[in-house]
């Protein structure tokens, strides 16, 4: 009757209100964290477009003849515009992109030892970038 009327209070009242300062604590810690989890979000679904946008680069001696004149070759999502192209460029090697050319291939039907089979059509995009610089995966 004394925890009424001002006197001792149980040790179970006070063990109480310290874990809800705990939880409200943790609630303000965990707002923290969800806004960086946004953020890191934020550029796993930009890098998973790059790479799902830039396939690979071409490595054949004409590209590499272009890589002389400031033009890189890759292969690109059949789905994938010359804007697309140019801003996963920019946003995986950090040049900047002055002109895009896209072509694509189509399927082709071909035969060998009497049987026959397709070789896979693909997109082709040669991207110019600025003069000065150069994408370091090429001058190796």
């Amino acid at each position: 009757m004394t925890a009424l009327f001002g006197g001792k209070k149980d040790k179970s009242e006070e063990e109480k209100k310290k874990e809800l300062v705990k939880k409200v604590s943790t609630k303000k810690k965990k707002t923290t964290k969800k806004k960086t989890k946004k953020v890191s979000e934020d550029l796993i679904k930009k890098a998973d477009l790059v790479n799902k946008i830039i396939l690979n680069p071409v490595v054949s001696e004409d590209a590499m003849s272009k890589t002389t004149v400031g033009k890189y070759v890759f292969k690109v999502h059949p789905d994938a515009n010359k804007n697309q192209v140019a801003e996963a460029v920019k946003a995986l090697y950090g040049v900047d992109v002055v002109k895009v050319n896209v072509m694509k291939y189509k399927q082709k039907n071909h035969s060998f030892r009497g049987r026959k089979g397709k070789k896979a059509g693909f997109k082709k995009a040669i991207v110019t970038i600025k003069s000065g610089q150069e994408i370091q995966l090429f001058s190796e």
